[in-house]
C-alpha cells in the first residue's frame, strides 16, 4: 500500500505545483491539469484503500471531496470566485480527506490564512484594493501540502 500512496501522491505534488504556477501567472486552472488529479486520486487513493483493507480512508476523502466542492461552489454561486478553484477544492478535498479530516481543516484553514495575509500585505503596500483579483489557487495547495507534511510529521514520530 505505501509505494501505491507514494506514488499517487508525487503525481498530486506535480500536478498541483503546476496548477499553482499557472494560476499565480494566469489566474487561470486548466481543466486538462484538474480532471486528471481527480483521476488519480479516485483510482489510485481506491486502490490504496483496497489493497491496506482501509475503506474508512476512501470513504473519509470521497466525503471531504464532496464538502468541499459543495462549500466552494457556495462561494462561487454568491461572490467573486473563479470556477476553477471550485474544482480545486475537490480535488484537495480527496486528497487531504484520505489522509484524514484534520488534514482538511488544517489545509483550508493554513490556505485561507495564507491569502489573507497575503492580501492585506497587497492592500497596506498599496500594490493592491479592495476590488482587485487574487489567484487563490497557490494558497489552497500551498496550505494543502503544509497540512500534509504536519500530518507526515506528526505520524512519523
Amino acid at each position: 500500500m505505501d509505494w501505491i500512496v507514494g506514488v499517487v501522491y508525487a503525481g498530486f505534488v506535480v500536478g498541483s505545483g503546476a496548477l499553482a504556477v499557472i494560476d499565480a501567472r494566469t489566474k487561470r486552472l486548466p481543466n486538462r491539469i484538474v480532471f486528471p488529479l481527480h483521476g488519480l486520486g479516485a483510482i489510485g487513493l481506491t486502490a490504496a484503500s483496497w489493497v491496506g483493507h482501509e475503506w474508512w480512508r476512501m470513504i473519509v476523502a470521497a466525503l471531504a471531496m464532496s464538502l468541499l466542492y459543495g462549500l466552494f461552489w457556495l462561494f462561487w454561486f454568491f461572490g467573486p470566485m473563479g470556477f476553477g478553484d471550485v474544482k480545486l477544492a475537490g480535488v484537495l478535498g480527496l486528497f487531504l480527506g484520505w489522509v484524514g479530516l484534520q488534514a482538511v481543516y488544517s489545509g483550508l484553514l493554513l490556505g485561507m490564512v495564507a491569502a489573507a495575509v497575503v492580501g492585506v500585505g497587497m492592500m497596506i503596500l498599496r500594490k493592491a484594493g479592495w476590488k482587485s483579483e487574487l489567484a487563490y489557487g497557490p494558497y489552497l495547495i500551498a496550505g494543502s501540502w503544509a497540512a500534509l507534511a504536519l500530518e507526515a510529521t506528526v505520524l512519523s514520530r
